[in-house]
């Protein structure tokens, strides 16, 4: 089982892409971090949540199924008693969060998250999309990075009724950049 540690330097941890490579897509698609709540799914060990206070998110939720990545997080944010401050940490089950944070969250990011609960299990990631999107408000956005995740299956669990396709990033080449906007 993974443990979320480990002795590499921090690109090795990272998901698909640094923050860097990201931090356009935040900066044109989403709105602004300053009054916005986020809600991070399946932190892991991805230095990420740092980079996302220093852009300006001081209201961030992230959690992550493993207890050593919670612990492994803690590590990282201690280097930052602001960012201590201001991001909470949790072990949470993605397919079930909690009935409190429901229309809470303007920005969801998830990095690769949906792509290891698609590969956990038949119908996880399907839980998990529906549970991201009762806790999200209307109007509010998801960014999600991914390179396993079938694009039809992608297309299935955000269905144009229910999700605006603000960038489809079926065509980007490590890992699409998919921003999605809750219309109901």
């Amino acid at each position: 089982m993974y443990n979320g540690l480990g002795d590499f330097d921090a690109e090795e941890y990272s998901w698909y892409y640094g923050f860097e490579t990201l931090k356009p897509f935040f900066r044109d698609f989403l709105p602004s971090p300053k009054n916005s709540r986020l809600l991070v799914p399946g932190v892991g060990n991805d230095g990420t949540l740092l980079d996302l206070h220093e852009f300006g998110y001081s209201n961030i939720t992230a959690y992550d199924y493993s207890s050593s990545a919670i612990d492994r997080q803690s590590e990282l944010l201690s280097y930052s008693s602001q960012a201590s401050a201001d991001i909470t940490l949790l072990v949470r089950d993605a397919r079930n969060l909690d009935e409190a944070w429901t229309g809470t969250y303007d920005v969801i990011f998830e990095k690769g998250a949906l792509d290891a609960i698609y590969l956990s299990g038949e119908g996880y990631v399907d839980l998990a999309v529906k549970e991201m999107k009762r806790c999200l408000k209307v109007g509010g956005y998801v960014m999600s990075v991914s390179g396993v995740l079938p694009e039809d299956h992608r297309r299935n669990i955000f269905p144009v009724r229910d999700w605006e396709w603000v960038r489809d990033g079926t065509d980007d080449l490590k890992a699409g950049c998919f921003i999605l906007r809750r219309k109901r």
